[in-house]
């Protein structure tokens, strides 16, 4: 349990960019949803298991890695998850610390329905090389982040929200699900706190 994982997923990523060459892959044990392996492929990363429809797996990802014999477990086309939340509610029952990698880019539908599926699983991040999503528990600080411009999305509406820690804090305010007051804060202490007494949000950080 207290090993990390990064998850692929098969959004977009610009892989050119010096956030993905900087992680220390042998830190983490890694996964990969179906074309989220060309991403892994393409780093030269070797994944644990690929799991999915497998396609979008390109046909060179999928040889190399059946030749170093990573293990593939495959699902029909016809199934009622995503390859996304096929792999989140496996490596969820063994890890804390999982990073996501390619759930932020790509189709519009698989992007809300991955920002949706953070209320299922709470302790995933999705990061990119720009910012990092992830679920704003009803009490949670955040450390280490000073300086950098954060946004609370609200899903539902948000009871009693106060922000400890930030430019503009609040104190038990209610935030409607249609408010845009908590777009574009910014985080002025090491450990900053969120608390709120019932709702939903998402938090966004910006790199």
């Amino acid at each position: 349990m207290g090993k990390k994982a990064i998850i692929f997923l098969s959004g977009r990523l610009n892989l050119k960019a010096e956030y993905y060459s900087s992680i220390k892959y042998s830190e983490y044990d890694i996964y990969c949803a179906d074309g989220g392996a060309d991403h892994a492929y393409n780093l030269g990363v070797i994944p644990k298991l690929i799991l999915g429809d497998l396609d979008s797996i390109s046909e060179e990802a999928s040889s190399h890695y059946k030749n170093l014999r990573v293990k593939f477990e495959e699902f029909s086309v016809s199934k009622d998850f995503t390859d996304g939340e096929l792999i989140l509610e496996k490596v969820t029952a063994n890890y804390k610390d999982i990073l996501i990698l390619g759930g932020l880019g790509g189709r519009t539908d698989h992007f809300l329905t991955n920002l949706n599926l953070l209320e299922k699983y709470q302790d995933i991040i999705y990061e990119d090389e720009n910012e990092m999503i992830f679920w704003i528990k009803k009490d949670m600080e955040i450390c280490d982040q000073m300086g950098k411009t954060i946004s609370f999305i609200p899903l539902t509406p948000l009871e009693a929200l106060t922000l400890e820690g930030f430019r503009y804090p609040l104190d038990k305010v209610d935030i409607s699900r249609s408010s845009s007051l908590c777009m574009s804060n910014i985080i002025d202490d090491e450990i900053v706190r969120i608390k709120y007494r019932g709702g939903s949000v998402i938090g966004i950080i910006q790199k």
